[in-house]
């Protein structure tokens, strides 16, 4: 096999690229994360403006697409990410590449502390802290009555234990009884999930909170449910839209519309064939999908039946199937 010789001309205008970068760490990313990282570096050479809206327009991405792979080059510790106090990027530092670790150990999973008693003299010694005192003095406004033995030891477990400030446990509770929820069960496990996410301040704890309404009840108040949250495979099929399709709400709400106008019910299954035919399809924005209606009505047109001319062997009344109708029947069997 014959080699390749390249050459190129000494005054082309060019943005340098690290070989490690091209030799280590280029050939196991993705092809996006590849474009928009050397988008990145053009602009920074170039010292160009940009905004996650610009990088997403010129890559036909979604934002979200964009911070996937903002996200991948920072784990490779190629790039810092600096934000505001609202969470919007503000910033992006290159990193020199490192030839001895293009990828990073895995983070370790959760284990949350154990639940060891407390001593009656470090029980003692928490209550006298006068934001402690303080703490559980509104816990017990905000529940309704008297904490029991078990409430307290719980506050307690989530400032000694999962590092909680009071600040925090204040919006736990606060939080969880604006879910009507009071139960000390339930709180729990929202505490154990705020240590999860690695949550240590009460904005980080409302930004998780408010994704997660936005995520999940968004959809369900597209299908017009009300009154409880997103059961267990609800929630798989919300999660695929998102995480799989990379959909954003918008497009996922037209899906349910179009669902209830179709089936008069909030088929999570029929909806997520509308989306999966709309990802085949390389739909991003809200926009990609009038073209495939259009094309779609052409295409119906065309499978419509020539009409017959009325004779003797006809001329009676024909049958009017109603096929919507039975779309549904097939659906719900």
């Amino acid at each position: 096999m014959n080699n390749i010789q390249l050459q190129k001309k000494p005054d082309m205008d060019v943005t340098l690229v690290r070989n490690v970068f091209l030799d280590e760490y280029m050939p196991e990313a993705s092809g996006e994360f590849v474009k928009i990282y050397l988008y990145l570096l053009r602009c920074a050479s170039g010292e160009k403006e940009i905004s996650m809206g610009r990088i997403a327009d010129i890559f036909e991405h979604t934002e979200k697409d964009v911070t996937r792979a903002l996200k991948y080059w920072e784990k490779m510790q190629l790039l810092s990410l600096s934000y505001d106090n609202e969470g919007n990027l503000t910033g992006i530092d290159f990193l020199e590449p490192s030839p001895k670790a293009a990828v990073l150990p895995e983070k370790p999973a959760f284990v949350a502390p154990p639940k060891v008693p407390l001593s009656p003299d470090r029980i003692a010694e928490l209550k006298s802290h006068d934001d402690m005192e303080q703490l559980l003095f509104i816990a017990a406004r905000y529940i309704g009555r008297p904490l029991t033995s078990t409430e307290i030891g719980n506050i307690l477990y989530y400032y000694d234990s999962l590092h909680f400030s009071t600040d925090l446990i204040e919006y736990l509770v606060e939080y969880c009884v604006s879910k009507g929820n009071k139960s000390c069960h339930y709180m729990e496990k929202v505490a154990l999930g705020w240590a999860e996410e690695g949550i240590t301040s009460v904005q980080e704890a409302k930004n998780s909170t408010n994704l997660y309404h936005k995520k999940y009840y968004s959809v369900l108040n597209a299908f017009g449910i009300k009154g409880r949250g997103p059961a267990r495979t609800e929630k798989e099929y919300i999660d695929r839209w998102t995480d799989t399709f990379h959909f954003t709400l918008d497009i996922i709400e037209e899906a349910c519309n179009r669902t209830i106008a179709k089936t008069h019910s909030p088929s999570f299954a029929y909806a997520d064939k509308i989306l999966e035919d709309w990802s085949k399809k390389k739909v991003r924005h809200l926009n990609d999908i009038k073209p495939l209606d259009t094309e779609h009505a052409k295409t119906k047109v065309k499978k419509q039946p020539k009409t017959i001319a009325s004779n003797r062997f006809n001329n009676f009344d024909q049958r009017d199937y109603d096929f919507d109708r039975l779309e549904k029947e097939l659906l719900n069997h």
